[in-house]
């Protein structure tokens, strides 16, 4: 996903243990990061873009 990968740093996930049962299974080891990035960087891009739009609602007010 991160095209320049020029540092990695290793976190900790407290996941209740059916969760982390399940995330264990369904993704095996390596893909787990992976999954991981994707996630976090699509809600980055949501929270962004949700931002700008309410943003444009509040000068879209100011305007009328």
């Amino acid at each position: 996903m991160v095209k320049a990968m020029d540092s990695i740093e290793r976190v900790t996930l407290k996941l209740p243990k059916p969760v982390a049962a399940y995330f264990r299974k369904a993704f095996p080891h390596g893909q787990r990061s992976k999954f991981v990035e994707a996630c976090i960087l699509s809600h980055k891009h949501r929270s962004e873009v949700e931002k700008m739009e309410k943003e444009l609602r509040r000068v879209g007010k100011t305007r009328q």
